[in-house]
């Protein structure tokens, strides 16, 4: 039962990430300057983190807005979500069976 929570802990922290951080990217390139022909260190560092957090779907560009329509588009950013926590938890069981063989 701890083992679930911990997955789904990892599930919906990720999710909310991915969630947020269309927005807020939004907003700090909406807050550029028209005169900027560069962006910001901000601005790219919230775009490198949502090409990670978005990674394997990357910003939903595999799934038609047809299909998901409005806000049923975080159904795949769930799904992104699960396959990060799968991930992420299979990394955590192995480096703790490499660092059980060191001992």
């Amino acid at each position: 039962m701890k083992k679930l929570a911990i997955f789904l802990f990892i599930t919906l922290i990720h999710f909310g990430l991915s969630v947020l951080i269309i927005p807020m990217t939004m907003t700090v390139a909406g807050t550029l300057n028209a005169a900027q022909s560069m962006p910001t260190v901000g601005l790219k560092t919230l775009v490198a983190a949502t090409r990670i957090l978005h990674f394997p779907i990357i910003s939903q560009s595999w799934c038609s807005r047809q299909w998901f329509p409005g806000d049923w588009i975080r159904i795949p950013i769930l799904i992104n979500s699960l396959l990060w926590a799968c991930g992420i938890y299979f990394l955590v069981i192995v480096f703790q069976k490499i660092r059980g063989r060191s001992n």
